[in-house]
């Protein structure tokens, strides 16, 4: 019986999910007992990966798993003037973001900060992490995200009560929270 390490498994699904490079080697044979390969024209390599998008995150981060997950690899858009509603994750969420600017809103002290093209963040989970993503551009927001949550849960967030922010009144701290 073959075991495999939940850990490595989450983290092989992760890896291709981002898109994450593989070096390839031409199969010299078929393996015992199946069918030779079909004919692969030469210009096409044997396994590729394409990256999609990259972002750049500096909040600290660590996954952790006491039971299987499922992984959710998804692209979120987001229409000028669209929000998310107030929501909290039930398991760990990283998302890059493409194109446009994505403004989060924390709901435990109302503070705001934008996110553009190229930088990443890393969603916080459980209830008391309650927050709401708005565009509040005039482009789509186009963000790359992976979600790792636990099995039994049916979507990776839950809805959430408004905390009471003024999302119309709020000043952005600025990109990765840094003061404008």
């Amino acid at each position: 019986m073959v075991k495999k390490s939940r850990l490595v498994t989450v983290g092989i699904a992760a890896a291709v999910a981002l898109g994450v490079g593989f070096a390839t080697q031409p199969v010299a044979q078929a393996v015992a007992g199946t069918e030779a390969p079909a004919a692969v024209p030469a210009d096409v390599p044997p396994v590729s990966a394409v990256t999609l998008t990259e972002g750049v995150t500096s909040a600290p981060f660590r996954i952790r798993a006491n039971s299987d997950r499922k992984v959710l690899y998804r692209k979120a858009v987001v229409q000028p003037g669209a929000s998310t509603g107030w929501h909290y994750h039930v398991g760990e969420e990283i998302a890059v973001i493409n194109s446009g600017t994505f403004t989060r809103i924390d709901g435990s002290d109302c503070s705001v900060e934008e996110y553009g093209p190229g930088e990443s963040l890393v969603e916080p989970v459980g209830p008391n992490t309650v927050h709401l993503g708005i565009n509040k551009g005039t482009e789509p927001v186009e963000l790359y995200v992976v979600d790792i949550i636990p099995t039994t849960a049916l979507t990776p967030t839950t809805a959430a009560p408004d905390p009471g922010c003024d999302i119309d009144g709020e000043t952005a701290k600025g990109s990765k929270g840094e003061a404008n």
